[in-house]
Parts: structure tokens; sequence; C-alpha cells
């Protein structure tokens, strides 16, 4: 009797080694090859972010709304990934016309506790086509002096193909805990 028992073990065993412990996130829209500028005044393409999973989102500096708190949970999520693993995390400007490179490396030396965490900015036509074509996510080029800019308060998490795979209230305090689940289970894809 034995025997026979040793075949659904060993089945169950190799089961369980296959299992993924991170939810399994349906492949949504690619993220476009857009070319940005990110604080230091380098140009860098979306592209570049390939081969790791990214964290993105969209603020900009003078917010005084939901801005801090999506920039504060960013800042909670970085500590709690593996230092070593491929992950990238990125803040893309919907304000180009303030958030200057210059701006936006006072803003990273202020509030980046990660190297791999990176500002960007670049034309606003482009950001907004970004967020509401490449991310699918609310954006608004207002006309001259209008008020303020809209923007999205989700994360969005992109695997290493650069593939958007989930979205993350940024606004949330527990939304820390649901990235660092999502970028895992990314990773072991």
């Amino acid at each position: 009797m034995r025997l026979s028992r040793l075949p659904v073990l060993l089945l169950l065993l190799a089961v369980a080694c296959q299992q993924k412990t991170g939810p399994e996130l349906p492949k949504l829209y690619p993220v476009p090859n857009t070319k940005l500028i990110d604080e230091t005044g380098r140009a860098v393409t979306l592209d570049a972010m390939k081969g790791h999973v990214t964290v993105y989102n969209f603020i900009f500096t003078n917010c005084a709304a939901i801005c801090p708190i999506m920039t504060n949970n960013m800042r909670a999520v970085t500590p709690k990934i593996d230092k070593d693993a491929p992950v990238r995390f990125v803040s893309i400007s919907v304000d180009p016309a303030r958030d200057t490179p210059a701006v936006l490396a006072a803003y990273a030396k202020r509030n980046r506790n990660d190297p791999r965490w990176t500002f960007l900015t670049g034309d606003l036509g482009a950001i907004v086509d970004l967020s509401i074509n490449g991310f699918k996510l609310a954006a608004n080029n207002p006309a001259p002096g209008a008020e303020p800019l809209l923007h999205s308060g989700k994360f969005a998490v992109a695997d290493q193909e650069g593939v958007i795979r989930g979205y993350y209230d940024g606004t949330d305090g527990s939304v820390a805990d649901e990235v660092v689940r999502a970028v895992e289970g990314l990773l072991e894809e």
C-alpha cells in the first residue's frame, strides 16, 4: 500500500513546487516607448525599463493634493523590495513647464530613498498622450492659466517585458503591500 501512495505524493510535491506565491496578473497594455528626460537632463526611453519590473506613477512636484501621498507611498514600496531585484520605480511629471530636470532633481533629493527610482519629465503633449493612450489613466492638457493639472492617483506595475499588469490606488495607505505582492509575483514569472 505504501507504493501506491508514493506516486500521489510525488505528484502533489511537483504541483506545490510549481505554484507561484504572487497573484496571477492579466496582461493589459504595453508601455509605449516614449522618450522623456530624467532629473539629470538625460534622455530616457521607457523601453529602457524592459528587463525590470517597473512601478510607475504620474505626479507633479508642486501638487498639494494627492502627489505628496503618492510619493510617500512610493517611498514606502522601495525598501520592501530586495535592492538587488530587477525592479525600477518611475515618477513622471505631468507639469513639465515647472518640473524641469533641475526641479525634479531637487524633489528627488528630498524624496528618493532608492537609487532605482527615477523622475521623468518631457513634452506635455507626449506625457498626456502617454497617460491617456498608453497607461489608460486620466490626464489633461489644461489651457494656459487653467487650474490645476488633472492626473491619475494610480500606480501602474509593468512586467519585465514592458506590459502593464496591474493598477493600484497610489493614495491608499495599504498600497505598498499590494504593490510589493504584485512585483514579487511578476519577478517569479
